[in-house]
């Protein structure tokens, strides 16, 4: 989270509110905010999409029945969070799922249909900007949030590239023209519509693509002696040359959303050409730079694209120092042994592979696999999914809340180091208290009502920032709050890792995908970082670990006790403050 103030708008008391939904889509685009804020993978119409193709498997004998029970549970939740679905339906949102041991599998699907039909996406979109307007006019914050999210999550299930929507969230409400009246947000929406457009993708590939140039088109490919004019200039422009042994490579006939998604869509037509030609020359591998030039049906004027971001890089790193140092201590410090280390390693290994492989659905396989291998088999529960669920959940649910701290901690600093630092200074014995146990005392002690109020008046037009550390104070006021938030987020988890577990299972049994793969990857590698480090952390201290199992049992023990001291706590004070960090 990063305050841009960057027009004169953003200093208006009347656009106040749309510009704290300016910096909320800033947030929800951004490719390294936290999961807790990021938009959801699915949402109401995509839900019901997926328990209907689940029905279809399960009918195909794919998948187990049992399955359909928390897609419907996660779809039923939804709804009723959602203020878009209730504008939308006509009869109660439990009408339309149909469950339970006398309900037939077709009735379900069916009803489940005409769910479907009712909550049309582009109905769905159209609902979603009115009630933001709505939201902005009337001052509602948390309407704004909720509505923003619903939106968000839509346009990117629907094929919108995530970095499109970034892209023209920047150029619209931070680099662009001045705003100033509420309804030039139409112009927004309208760039980041669900309109199709044509395209064209130049590449620079290795000349070994000569040898298969007959066979290409079907691909939609064409080697090219030379380009066109105005594609030319851009590649000057540019810097792109083919050298000797590269060619020119046009990707003809993409239609979809943006020329973001059109790349990601080229690129996986050069994918299947250079894994065909793998399969009969394991020695001779096609490939290709990572810049492309593109043409768009409505817009004369080519660009330059990059290749974007790998789904692995989008996660919280450590600096190059910090990770040293981590490093230095792991390996001096570590008290795995046996089985125990050689698993350990063989992670550590795939937790490589899957970072430097391009194609999503191995990336994904590589860290389930990784997450399979490091729960052990002793931890209780059925099949695999259940195991690996019961045996990382301590560990996420216990992370949960300090991981919200820090991260509020860490904006607090990214808006003002010496502002936070001087309004820190004010609570009781700052001087014996790192940063993260100051920013908490600052949000969960009453005494110190005052100096939170008054960073609230120093954020000035960082609405977002005060709007997050106001939600946070809030959920401070009881541990009764925080049992309940990590209950729901107990929930949402054990709902993915499901998602995703049927994702691995869709790979490898019928060798097909799904559109959010990417965000599922996001949460899967997530997931797997927090599990290591909280072995590492086991396993390198003055626990001294010498097995997973040791590892996990600390983590679930650790867990409990946290657990119930929250439940037995009625508030906040310097006995059990240390209840909010990690």
């Amino acid at each position: 989270m990063k305050l841009k103030l960057t027009k004169q708008w953003h200093q208006k008391k009347e656009l106040a509110n749309l510009f704290f939904f300016a910096q909320r889509l800033d947030e929800l685009f951004f490719d390294y905010t936290l999961d807790t804020y990021k938009p959801p993978a699915l949402n109401s119409i995509f839900l019901c999409r997926e328990a209907i193709k689940l029905i279809s498997d399960i009918e195909d004998d794919l998948i187990d029945e049992a399955n359909l029970t928390h897609v419907l549970e996660e779809l039923a939740w939804s709804m009723a969070q959602d203020p878009v679905v209730k504008v939308m339906l006509t009869a109660p949102a439990e009408s339309f799922i149909l469950h339970g041991d006398s309900v037939k599998l077709s009735d379900t699907k069916v009803r489940l249909e005409v769910l479907e039909r009712t909550l049309n996406p582009v109905y769905y979109l159209d609902i979603c900007e009115l009630l933001l307007k709505e939201s902005i006019e009337e001052g509602s914050k948390k309407k704004i949030d909720r509505v923003a999210r619903c939106y968000a999550s839509t346009l990117i299930n629907m094929g919108v590239s995530k970095q499109h929507l970034y892209e023209q969230t920047q150029k619209f409400f931070f680099f662009g023209d001045e705003i100033e009246e509420l309804i030039e947000i139409e112009n927004f929406f309208y760039s980041v519509s669900v309109t199709s457009h044509h395209y064209e993708i130049y590449f620079i590939v290795s000349d070994l693509i000569k040898q298969v140039e007959e066979s290409i088109p079907v691909f939609g490919l064409q080697v090219l002696d030379e380009l066109p004019d105005d594609v030319v200039e851009v590649a000057k422009n540019n810097g792109l040359h083919p050298s000797d042994n590269e060619v020119w490579v046009e990707v003809k006939g993409i239609e979809t959303y943006d020329r973001h998604a059109a790349r990601i869509k080229a690129e996986k037509s050069l994918d299947m050409v250079r894994d065909l030609f793998l399969l009969f020359s394991h020695k001779n591998r096609i490939v290709w730079r990572d810049e492309s030039i593109i043409t768009q049906c409505c817009d004369e004027t080519p660009m330059l694209i990059r290749k974007p971001k790998n789904s692995m890089e989008k996660c919280f790193d450590l600096r190059a120092k910090d990770a040293s140092a981590r490093m230095n201590a792991m390996i001096k410090n570590m008290g795995l042994e046996g089985n125990s280390f050689i698993k350990f390693h063989g992670v550590v290994d795939l937790h490589a592979i899957g970072t430097t492989n391009d194609l999503p659905e191995n990336q994904l396989l590589n860290v389930w696999i990784a997450l399979e291998t490091l729960v052990p088999s002793q931890v209780h529960g059925g099949g695999k999914i259940v195991k690996v669920s019961n045996g990382i959940m301590p560990i996420l649910l216990r992370n949960y809340i300090p991981r919200l701290v820090e991260r509020l901690a860490a904006d607090l600093l990214r808006w003002d180091r010496k502002k936070t630092s001087r309004i820190l200074r004010n609570i009781n014995s700052p001087e014996d208290k790192g940063l993260y146990q100051k920013v908490l005392e600052l949000i969960a002690f009453p005494e110190n009502n005052s100096v939170l109020t008054s960073l609230y008046a120093e954020l000035g037009d960082f609405h977002l920032l005060r709007n997050r550390t106001f939600e946070l104070a809030d959920m401070f006021k009881k541990p009764e709050n925080l049992v309940k938030r990590i209950s729901l987020h107990e929930k949402k988890v054990a709902w993915q890792l499901r998602r995703i577990y049927r994702t691995r299972n869709l790979i490898v049994h019928s060798g097909s995908s799904i559109s959010y793969i990417e965000t599922l990857i996001e949460n899967a590698h997530d997931y797997l970082d927090q599990t290591m480090s909280s072995i590492l952390d086991y396993t390198c201290g003055m626990l001294d670990a010498s097995t997973l199992e040791q590892a996990f049992d600390m983590a679930k023990i650790d867990y409990e006790v946290y657990l119930k001291e929250l439940k037995s706590s009625d508030k906040f004070s310097a006995d059990n403050i240390w209840l909010g960090l990690s």
